[in-house]
């Protein structure tokens, strides 16, 4: 089969675009070995490859840094993978228009450094963002601290082009900020995890570069004084970018060591003009002080990006990659009662809890050496899913085992819309080729 599959893409694309086989182990996507592993540096090639796969009924992967292959369920085949990380120009960059327009295996770092320039900002987080590209990203949809303010990717995501499963490219969107023509399909890609098309370009509108930022960590004894503070600077109109409330179960503090840490850590995250950050800063201390609340420290600048940054990597820098991890999406109103649900049902290990009040998320990260048996994990996850469906949020398994991949759907049982799902995977990737059963559903 693999030399077949060799022969069909060597006539579409040339023998030179084809790595070694002894490669291959190298893109395993959780533990599938692929057949081959095709380098693309032009979009005819994706065309070229995605043409031969709906054609013969291979399945491909598209990846670019790899640093986000662990989502999902476990492939049913994977036949070609896709390595996107040399089709990385800027096509476009338009400082005066506030638009920029990338191939999509340029990484989030190397795109910051090329806007950075004219003084102009993308504002989109990820982890490991000098791997991670920006195909990537949006495609599983990824953010990091700042998403309170900032969003998501999709929301800064203006124009695109996408390769379709079998071979034919598609435009949606435009490079002009007031784009309002048209279905918006931009966003249909966006968190579909490569399943309705391969993402080849993407325009983005910038935003004015921030010069300055800060961070103010307070500890706290009581979860529920952490969320009640963290609404309260969130209704001022000198609120934080991003704030993030943790359960200090895990090594947050990497770069300074600290005995005296609280049950809980405040985490306030500030960007933008020098005056604004610093009334932004002396604002929210005071009103920690006010409460009662000691901060027991402040950053600023180099040191406050670090640790915005070293957030951003918790679960994905080498030392934190936990042995699993679930994120739980609630609406910021039952913010604190999922907290505590949460903590009720996973006792059994000692374990990290990273939480966004703002934006309604909870990662919860268990570590290698404290990791609960399968059975457990499995019961445990499955009531915590019951208690926040009926709040109307959801629960995902974004790292686990392959024994328990082959047990359970990672996204969740079924939803009401899962069968729209189904409905516009079926007319986007007919035969199913584009990353077979990973997404919601084994779509």
């Amino acid at each position: 089969m693999a030399s077949n599959t060799a022969s069909l893409v060597e006539k579409a694309v040339g023998a030179n675009k084809i790595l070694d086989p002894l490669d291959n182990q190298g893109y395993q996507v959780q533990g599938v070995i692929p057949d081959l592993v095709v380098s693309i540096d032009e979009e005819r090639d994706i065309s070229s490859v995605l043409l031969v796969a709906s054609q013969n009924n291979l399945s491909v992967v598209p990846w670019g840094g790899g640093t986000h292959q662990f989502l999902g369920n476990i492939p049913s085949q994977v036949d070609i993978v896709l390595d996107l990380s040399k089709y990385n120009r800027v096509l476009d960059f338009q400082p005066a228009d506030l638009t920029v327009t990338v191939e999509s295996g340029i990484t989030l770092s190397d795109l910051k450094t090329v806007v950075s320039s004219s003084d102009k900002l993308v504002p989109i987080e990820s982890p490991a963002s000098d791997k991670a590209t920006i195909g990537g990203i949006l495609a599983t949809g990824r953010s990091g601290p700042l998403r309170y303010t900032y969003g998501l990717p999709k929301d800064w995501l203006i124009g695109s082009r996408v390769v379709s499963a079998t071979g034919d490219v598609s435009k949606s969107g435009g490079k002009v900020v007031k784009n309002v023509t048209g279905y918006d399909l931009n966003k249909l890609y966006c968190g579909s995890l490569g399943t309705l098309g391969v993402i080849a370009e993407a325009t983005f509108k910038l935003a004015p570069h921030h010069p300055s930022s800060g961070v103010i960590i307070a500890g706290l004894d009581s979860l529920d004084m952490a969320c009640g503070i963290s609404s309260l600077l969130m209704s001022k109109v000198y609120s934080p970018q991003g704030i993030h409330i943790l359960n200090n179960n895990g090594d947050v503090y990497t770069e300074t060591e600290r005995s005296d840490v609280a049950n809980y850590s405040l985490l306030l995250f500030f960007c933008g003009r020098v005056p604004a950050v610093l009334r932004r800063v002396r604002e929210c201390a005071n009103l920690l002080k006010e409460n009662g609340i000691i901060v027991t420290e402040q950053l600023a600048d180099e040191q406050a990006n670090e640790m915005i940054e070293h957030i951003n990597n918790v679960g994905h820098s080498d030392d934190t990659i936990p042995a699993w991890e679930i994120k739980v999406n609630i609406m910021p109103d039952n913010f604190l009662g999922v907290w505590r649900q949460c903590e009720t049902l996973l006792l059994e290990s000692p374990l990290e809890f990273i939480g966004d009040p703002g934006f309604g998320t909870i990662r919860i990260l268990c570590s290698k050496t404290g990791d609960i048996p399968d059975n457990v994990f499995i019961e445990n996850v499955s009531a915590l899913r019951q208690f926040v469906s009926e709040r109307n949020g959801t629960v995902t398994i974004e790292r686990c085992s392959s024994a328990i991949k082959e047990r359970v759907d990672v996204w969740g049982g079924t939803y009401p819309e899962l069968s729209v799902m189904e409905r516009v995977k079926n007319q986007f990737d007919p035969n199913g080729i584009l990353n077979p059963c990973r997404f919601m559903g084994r779509l």
